[in-house]
């Protein structure tokens, strides 16, 4: 789990990076916003995954703790 919380912290860096870079966007070409867009779009997909696993992840151990409780 420990590997999964690094690299969805390195995930929302870089989106954050991709975002604080279209302080320019006038500047960019039509592709170029494009290719811009996909990014974000990627970055947002693979934060979307990383938090569902996450999210299952806290399940099992709530479910774990849960059988642990009834004995």
């Amino acid at each position: 789990m420990i590997w999964n919380l690094g690299k969805l912290e390195q995930e929302r860096l870089d989106l954050i990076e991709v975002i604080d870079n279209l302080k320019r966007w006038e500047r960019f070409s039509i592709d170029d916003r494009h290719i811009i867009s996909l990014q974000i779009t990627g970055h947002m997909l693979r934060l979307s995954e990383l938090y569902e696993d996450l999210a299952q992840l806290r399940g099992q151990e709530h479910s774990s703790a849960d059988c642990l409780a009834a004995i």
